[in-house]
């Protein structure tokens, strides 16, 4: 079932249109007209601009993985909403997203538009009131017919408990766009960070206030994408710090971010990253692992872990 264009999966702007088809393994549940209850397949299928994404105009060697943030979400989310009967006002939120890149070589940003195939499985879970809370989505994405991604996440559809604010963050600067793979200046979400002897890397987090997609008003729920924004940058950032690899050539190939509590816009956030041991891949490329995690007000809100490769 050709269910058409979905024009909210990124930005407003000169971004392409992402394709949706459904191919659902019974359709049963349509003769009824009711919502289904089983594993659903779908395909989104479009083309990539070369140099723009979700989160902010990017340089360097390769393509921005961040669509699939956005993409992965926007799309489970309307697909809890008309297939799976999810009352629409419960906001959709990450509890987990994983992405691993296969080879980089795929991802390096030869042309200006390689096309997109994104294949996602999605199983819903959670049943409270006779409709699911929670959807599992795999995935695997195509680069040009080549295998570029593999993709999981879950998704929960709950209502939103309220948060105390705590105090709000301090002043700080952010460091330049281009030590976290950024162009413009208001797409850092990083400030000045602190660096330890040990390499452990603390900065404060910046969530901007009406930037579209990354921004939220204080006492707002901070975006998913702007999460793992923070953790991509954040990656790219110590790795040049503590391994001297360039952001500009380099892109995270691997990402697991958790969510483990609530954190609201406007108050205080910290992002730590640890390196592990600088290695090489099977093709004599430098990478490394990194052990992140986000705070706010003394307590572990993200849990994540990543490993920067950085292309000669």
């Amino acid at each position: 079932m050709n269910k058409g264009d979905i024009f909210d999966c990124l930005p407003k702007g000169p971004d392409p249109t992402f394709h949706l088809v459904h191919r659902s393994p019974s359709w049963d549940h349509f003769a009824v007209d009711a919502p289904s209850r089983g594993d659903e397949h779908f395909s989104v299928s479009g083309e990539l601009l070369s140099g723009s994404g979700p989160a902010g105009d990017h340089g360097g060697h390769f393509h921005d993985w961040q669509f699939l943030t956005v993409l992965v979400r926007e799309t489970g989310s309307f697909i809890g909403y008309q297939h799976f009967g999810i009352p629409p006002y419960l906001p959709a939120q990450f509890s987990l997203f994983e992405l691993e890149l296969h080879d980089p070589a795929t991802w390096r940003a030869v042309g200006d538009r390689p096309s997109v195939t994104v294949d996602l499985h999605v199983r819903p879970s959670g049943v409270l009131d006779s409709s699911p809370h929670r959807l599992e989505i795999t995935g695997t994405v195509l680069l040009n017919d080549l295998p570029g991604a593999r993709i999981r996440a879950a998704l929960g559809f709950l209502v939103p408990m309220p948060v105390h604010a705590p105090d709000p963050p301090g002043p700080t600067v952010a460091v330049r766009p281009s030590e976290v793979g950024r162009v413009s200046q208001e797409t850092v979400l990083l400030g000045t960070p602190v660096l330890s002897a040990y390499g452990r890397l603390t900065s404060p987090v910046l969530i901007p206030r009406d930037l579209p997609g990354l921004g939220a008003a204080p006492n707002g729920s901070v975006p998913d994408l702007a999460l793992t924004e923070v953790v991509r940058q954040a990656s790219l950032l110590c790795a040049r710090l503590t391994c001297g690899l360039h952001p500009q050539r380099s892109t995270t190939t691997a990402l697991s971010v958790r969510r483990r509590g609530s954190m609201i816009a406007g108050a205080a956030l910290d992002c730590t990253a640890v390196p592990g041991r600088l290695g090489v891949d099977e093709h004599g490329y430098p990478r490394v692992p990194m052990v992140l995690t986000i705070h706010q007000n003394g307590r572990a809100v993200v849990e994540a872990t990543s490993e920067v490769h950085q292309d000669f």
